[in-house]
């Protein structure tokens, strides 16, 4: 059987990533978590890419359940103007991993730091995801030979 050893991040992680800018406007990001099924969107720079943080579907939620009692109308303009992307991101600096390490390490973070994704980074710029549902899978294919 083959270990997580040697395989990288860089054998599981999502190249294609759909990231959040801080102009993004909440509601439009709200329905791209569930058009798109995701849930973290890495917050970038438009103009060089840095990463400035992660969104995740459960800080919306957070946002929504601490805010909605006070706001009083639901309407999209209302939701915009009170709920930002900066103001919800955890921001960086936010733990990272680079491609090029193991599986086994981003197990760990996750663990250690009751985590769900992690950006994965190189020379500084975003180059993809890896979520713990990317290591169960690995682990579950790697379980049955198929890794």
């Amino acid at each position: 059987m083959t270990t997580s050893i040697q395989h990288k991040i860089a054998d599981i992680m999502s190249r294609q990533v759909l990231v959040a800018h801080p102009d993004h406007e909440f509601l439009p990001l709200c329905r791209l978590f569930l058009l798109m099924n995701i849930h973290h969107l890495p917050v970038v720079q438009k103009d060089n890419g840095e990463i400035l943080g992660i969104l995740s579907a459960n800080d919306v939620l957070r946002a929504f359940s601490f805010k909605l009692p006070e706001l009083g109308r639901l309407d999209e303009a209302t939701l915009n103007k009170h709920f930002s992307v900066l103001d919800l991101m955890t921001p960086h600096p936010l733990q990272t991993i680079s491609p090029e390490d193991p599986i086994s390490l981003a197990a760990r973070i996750f663990s250690e730091r009751n985590i769900s994704s992690l950006p994965v980074v190189e020379e500084g710029k975003l180059v993809g995801i890896v979520t713990n549902r990317d290591i169960v899978k690995f682990y579950s294919r790697n379980a049955t030979g198929q890794a």
